[in-house]
Parts: structure tokens; sequence; C-alpha cells
């Protein structure tokens, strides 16, 4: 009886540690809905949401970054104006300017129940089929750098090009800390076509912040189609300037002032002479 025992205290023990081990080693992967119409959710302090498609054209959308012609359904890269561009990307000579250098003060600022975030907007592109129209979004990092990095910072040559530094990593979409592998499933067939918008990411606005640098360089590195195939088109990064209004110049508040002033003089007149 006391081998018994000591025999199951032994298993006991050993199915213990087998557990702790697997924790270890296996990745939690979550997982953010956004596949059907109005749908949201939230992974590392961000806010995801499925949108409408947003108005188009010519001052509206300003894209920063453009994905394509990934090899086995899966395509990646970050927006920079260096030339030729590493990775995946639709314009690999950067013939049309989709692909460049992001700005702080570019980056609009959004009011979410007091907080504010930084808004960014994905455009994504698929197959219109029941089985191709899912993609996911795997990999999201935001960095700050004090000024965008040059030519002269990346080495190497064709395809022994070293990764640049992309500066300081202020948000992840994954938590290595936690061994957490989220990931964002969407669905092209609830807004299909380019350039109108499917999803609104807002990340905290206090984590956009580099000590001394009034106005870094911010650089974002996305990753598609591990868990649902990129499969046609391509993916575009963008900001919506109509969430950014700039703020009248001085003098042009003197003259809006001056303006309305003038209105309600008029408008007194008129009604003293009736």
């Amino acid at each position: 009886m006391k081998a018994l025992r000591t025999k199951l205290t032994h298993l006991t023990m050993l199915g213990a540690a087998l557990v702790l081990l697997s924790g270890v080693t296996t990745a939690y992967a979550a997982m953010v809905d956004l596949t059907t119409k109005g749908s949201s959710g939230t992974a590392e302090g961000a806010w995801f949401y499925q949108i409408d498609p947003r108005p188009t054209g010519t001052g509206y959308i300003d894209p920063f970054l453009r994905l394509g012609t990934g090899k086995d359904n899966y395509e990646q890269g970050y927006n920079t104006s260096v030339k030729p561009f590493q990775y995946d990307q639709k314009d690999p000579t950067g013939t049309f300017g989709y692909t460049r250098d992001l700005y702080l003060s570019e980056v609009p600022q959004v009011d979410l129940g007091g907080t504010l975030y930084r808004e960014f907007l994905l455009d994504i592109n698929q197959i219109k089929t029941e089985d191709g129209r899912m993609l996911s979004l795997d990999v999201l990092q935001i960095y700050l750098r004090d000024g965008a990095f040059t030519a002269a910072d990346i080495t190497g040559q064709g395809n022994n090009l070293v990764f640049p530094s992309l500066g300081t990593m202020i948000w992840n979409l994954d938590n290595p800390g936690q061994n957490i592998d989220n990931y964002v499933k969407m669905n092209y067939s609830l807004n299909t076509g380019s350039g109108s918008g499917d999803v609104r990411v807002l990340i905290p606005d206090a984590l956009f912040t580099l000590a001394g640098v009034q106005n870094p360089a911010v650089y974002l590195f996305s990753g598609f189609g591990a868990n649902f195939g990129a499969n046609d088109g391509f993916e575009e990064w963008w900001i919506g300037k109509a969430e950014n209004q700039p703020v009248p110049e001085p003098g042009t508040m003197i003259l809006l002032g001056a303006g309305f002033l003038g209105l309600a003089i008029y408008g007194k007149r008129r009604r003293n002479n009736a």
C-alpha cells in the first residue's frame, strides 16, 4: 500500500510538472472577432471596430502603408519612405507614394469616454467567397523614433537586407511576456472594394511619448494571413483627415470674430429700423 501511495504521489508531481511546462511553451491565442457589422473588441488596451465604408477620394484617404504580394498567403511590412522597400509592398519601387514616413502630428486624436486615443484605419481586400473572405491581422506593432530612418540605416543587399531599427516599440498586439498571441479576424464581404475602409484601430494616446522628442516618426509594422490567409489585392493602412481638423491661425480667428461682430451689428440695426 505504501509503495502504491508513493507511486501515485510521483505521478501527481509529474502531471503538475507537465502542466507547468505546457503553460510555458504553449502560447495562448485570443481572437478579436470583427466578422459581423458593427462588431468591436479590445486587445492590450487598444480598441478595434468594424466600420462601414467611409467617404473616399483625394484629400480624405491618406495611405501611409500598402501591403501585398506576400508568399504562402502571408504578407508583412512597415511604412517608410526609404526605397527600395523591404518585405511585401504593393508598390515596391515607391512610384505612387502609398508607403511613406509618418509623423505623430499626422495621426488623429479621438476622445473615447474621456480618454484620448490615436486612430489608424485599415482597408482589406480578399476573394469574396465563403472560404476566401476571411482575413487575419496577426502582427501589429507601433514604434516611435527620433526622426525617420534613412537608407544609411539599412545594411546588406538583395535578400540579405538587415531589418532597420524602427525605434522604441510602444504597443504590441501580442503580449510575449504573458505568452499571449492575439489576432484580429476580419470579413471582407462586409465592405467590398478598395479604398472604403474596414477596420478602425484606436491605440491609447498616452503611449505615444518619446523622451525629448516633440514630433517623433511613427512606424507601424503589420502582418496578415497566418490564421486566415491573404489571397487577393492589398491591405492598406491610412489616416482620416476629417478627424483631425487644423486649428485656425490667430489672424484667421480675428477675421472670423470681426465678421461675426459685423453680422451682429447689422442684424441689430435691421431690428431697430423695423
